[in-house]
């Protein structure tokens, strides 16, 4: 090859790798709405959040043996919906309670166990709250 021959390949590549990424990621901008400005909607809605209500700590025994202590707070949609679940405090520590003790030590144990647990006491408490609970936080989980 001549040197002119090896400058357009060259040239003919560094254009393609060029285009490749800048079609790559106009399609992800304009037709899968992965933008940053979409993104950024996705941080904004994550952080609007509702009112903390703490449920308070528990201490159970764990199926097949160990225990679990927990502090366990509630994100619920808003402040008129946390200050009725305040009435029916021992309603929802019931189903905490429920739950937990329904758990082995391996269902909490991983991160993977937690969330399904996380999940769990979401849909049992959304039993009592009437689907205004929407988070269940851990404010500490010892386990042994």
């Amino acid at each position: 090859m001549n040197r002119k021959s090896l400058i357009f390949v060259i040239l003919a590549l560094f254009i393609g790798v060029g285009l490749g990424t800048g079609g790559t990621l106009g399609v992800q901008k304009f037709f899968l709405g992965t933008s940053e400005e979409s993104s950024k909607a996705h941080v904004k809605e994550i952080k609007k959040t509702g009112p903390l209500l703490p449920i308070g700590e528990f201490t159970v025994n764990l199926q097949g043996g160990g225990f679990l202590k927990a502090s366990i707070t509630v994100q619920v949609t808003d402040d008129k919906v946390a200050e009725t679940l305040k009435e029916e405090d021992a309603f929802l520590k019931d189903r905490v309670n429920t739950v937990l003790a329904n758990k082995t030590l391996a269902d909490v144990q991983n991160s993977t166990g937690r969330e399904k647990l996380r999940e769990d006491l979401v849909e049992k408490l959304n039993e009592v709250a009437e689907n205004h609970v929407t988070d269940v936080l851990f404010l500490s989980l010892v386990y042994q």
